[in-house]
């Protein structure tokens, strides 16, 4: 890992960690640097401020699901058994790796951008799936906002309760469910 990662990784743990304990506005920039033994003057060389911090954080956690997500799209509900796919995996795989991130942001973020920003993805996704199926869904807007809501909260639940919920009841039960519910009609 370059030096770059290692450091913007090291600032992100230790902001990640005082934002677990902490209201985002009592998290100082000298707090961080306490905690990652780092210098303030090496801190802004990687980061503005404090929010400069969680946006990076949320950045990279939203465009590394989008990047596990990529083959949803192009898996053809009309010609495949969905119920096969599998296709919230990587993703669920992926918030059981960072759970501690993520529950972090889902729980502490009271701006809810991390979870417009993840909703807003997760719309995107569908709505690519909806032209690449050629599906025409009346009040699509709505449709998408209810997936998207139902997904985050699947996701919410779920890494909050990682000991009592296994990964196959939160893919196939309830997000796998989710889809279908909206697709049978179509279908």
């Amino acid at each position: 890992m370059r030096d770059y990662d290692t450091i913007t990784k090291k600032i992100q743990d230790a902001f990640m960690k005082i934002f677990s304990e902490k209201e985002l506005h009592e998290i100082t920039v000298k707090s961080v640097c306490d905690k990652a033994g780092i210098y303030r003057t090496t801190f802004y060389n990687y980061f503005s401020d404090i929010y400069d911090v969680l946006q990076s954080i949320e950045n990279m956690l939203i465009t590394n699901c989008e990047e596990r997500n990529k083959a949803f799209v192009y898996y053809r509900f009309k010609k495949d058994d969905y119920r096969k796919a599998g296709h919230f995996r990587p993703t669920l795989l992926y918030i059981k790796e960072n759970d501690f991130w993520f529950r972090t942001l889902l729980n502490k973020s009271k701006d809810g951008l991390f979870i417009y920003k993840w909703k807003k993805v997760i719309k995107q996704d569908f709505l690519k799936k909806f032209r690449y199926e050629k599906i025409d869904i009346k009040e699509e807007e709505l449709v998408l906002e209810m997936i998207s809501s139902g997904c985050i909260g699947a996701y919410t639940y779920w890494v909050n309760n990682l000991d009592k919920v296994p990964i196959e009841v939160v893919e196939r039960e309830v997000l796998d469910r989710l889809c279908q519910d909206f697709f049978r009609e179509i279908f």
